[in-house]
């Protein structure tokens, strides 16, 4: 039976991008970028979900191993999924795009034309694909594996179509992997299955977790450009105090529980680790200074410093 050693979670861009799209104001000028960047992200956090029941789905001669979102720690190489089979590595680069898409083999360019009409340019996923096979070899050749390292692009869905295929890597369709991982080399004594784990263990080992976002530096904004206050996580407005735990958002008839901690959630994710005690009445329209250290200190923040120098973090 297929056994992920390492199973995929969802990226925290999935959570936090929406939350950005309530702090930034619609005419900002990232804003759409906002909003297109959070659709990849769910599109291909879906994408690779479809392709992993695929795989469970599938019947293993020999059970394999898998390792979803591996991030090789000594060269920045994501790897959507690393399959280990008794007889090779296989390495699936899992890109849900729609509409067709065309791979020029001499710029090393993959074009996207939309059912609109609408043409785009992209890194070619080959390349990502080639770049993690070789980054594999590399690490199995230091760590005396003898596996041979196999890689494709997948699409899940067959309502993307393709013009112009590459030639060195194959691109093929989820319904097919099982047609295509059957037609696979396997020459050689098949590694036994505790070498089989330890190897997927080895691997996980070198798995580093993914750099944070510097929000502020990839869509361009500042703290004046966001919305202040607690905001209502269904809609985004702005919501009235009821209590010391609650605000209720007038426009959805919500109530809503720990929104200071959620608007301090938002500072410490798109404006800086740290806040001091102004900052916070000003971000959450506080009172005064006592009303600010009262929630700091309830909410049980880290700090250091001393009167108007102390700053607070989340730990």
């Amino acid at each position: 039976m297929l056994k992920f050693l390492k199973e995929r979670t969802a990226p925290h861009l999935l959570e936090s991008l929406p939350r950005l799209m309530y702090r930034l104001p619609k005419k900002h000028l990232s804003y759409e970028d906002v909003v297109s960047d959070h659709y990849k992200v769910r599109a291909g956090f879906g994408g690779e979900q479809h392709v992993d029941r695929l795989l469970k789905r599938m019947r293993w001669p020999e059970p394999p191993v898998v390792i979803a979102d591996l991030q090789l720690s000594e060269r920045f190489c994501q790897i959507d999924t690393v399959v280990l089979t008794p007889h090779f590595a296989m390495i699936l680069e899992v890109k849900n795009y729609s509409g067709t898409l065309s791979f020029d083999e001499d710029s090393l360019h993959m074009t996207q034309r939309t059912r609109d009409g609408k043409f785009f340019g992209f890194n070619s996923p080959v390349t990502q694909a080639w770049n993690a096979r070789e980054e594999l070899l590399r690490l199995f050749e230091e760590l005396a594996v003898s596996l041979p390292v196999y890689t494709a692009v997948v699409l899940p869905y067959s309502s993307t179509l393709i013009e112009r295929a590459p030639k060195e890597i194959p691109v093929i369709y989820g319904y097919s992997l099982n047609r295509f991982l059957s037609t696979l080399p396997r020459t050689g004594r098949p590694m036994p299955p505790e070498e089989l784990a330890r190897v997927g263990q080895l691997l996980i080992d070198r798995h580093t977790p993914f750099p944070k976002t510097d929000y502020s530096h990839v869509y361009q904004f500042e703290l004046k450009d966001l919305k202040t206050g607690v905001l209502c996580g269904a809609c985004g407005s702005p919501c009235m105090r009821q209590s010391e735990r609650t605000h209720f958002c007038v426009r959805c008839q919500l109530v809503v529980l720990d929104g200071y901690s959620r608007a301090l959630d938002d500072w410490f994710e798109f404006v800086t680790p740290e806040i001091t005690n102004r900052q916070c009445r000003e971000f959450l329209s506080l009172k005064d200074k006592y009303a600010a250290r009262y929630l700091l200190q309830k909410l049980g923040f880290a700090s250091r410093g001393a009167s108007v120098q102390r700053v607070y973090w989340k730990e």
